[in-house]
């Protein structure tokens, strides 16, 4: 069907990624920024260099099989994959220590933290974003309303 394929083209599935993604990493450094104070707390990571590595395989994949449109499948990331259902699934790993752990054995640092969170929160906003601006336009075109 004509509306599937508008709808699951691999535009829109990278951005749906890209924000599912980015959901996935706030919960995490919102779970490292509430842990900071908890002694022998390792905070965890979420690659987002190695998830656009992986995102951007998965489309040059969808570009080679240029038929009907499928889910976009990231694999080759140990961190981040999609399930068959299109959903995202993913296992964060220990955060390496940038020199040494902390007195209280933590390996976290607050300011960096706060920074990648307001950084990822960009992130979301762009992908949500581009998500809105796609469906106000279909709804535009279904209604027969030009812009």
């Amino acid at each position: 069907m004509l509306l599937d394929r508008i709808l699951s083209d691999s535009t829109g599935q990278a951005a749906e990624l890209s924000a599912r993604f980015a959901e996935q990493r706030q919960r995490l450094l919102a779970e490292n920024i509430a842990n900071i104070d908890t002694p022998d707390y390792q905070s965890r990571q979420l690659d987002p260099a190695a998830f656009e590595t992986s995102l951007r395989e998965a489309l040059a994949a969808a570009d080679e099989r240029a038929g009907p449109a499928s889910r976009l499948e990231l694999r080759g990331n140990a961190q981040v994959s999609t399930h068959s259902d299109g959903s995202l699934a993913v296992n964060p790993e220990i955060e390496p220590a940038p020199n040494a752990l902390f007195h209280d054995g933590t390996n976290a640092r607050l300011e960096r933290l706060t920074a990648d969170a307001a950084q990822n929160q960009m992130q979301y906003e762009l992908a949500t974003s581009f998500l809105r601006q796609r469906l106000a336009s279909i709804l535009q075109a279904i209604r027969g309303r030009p812009s």
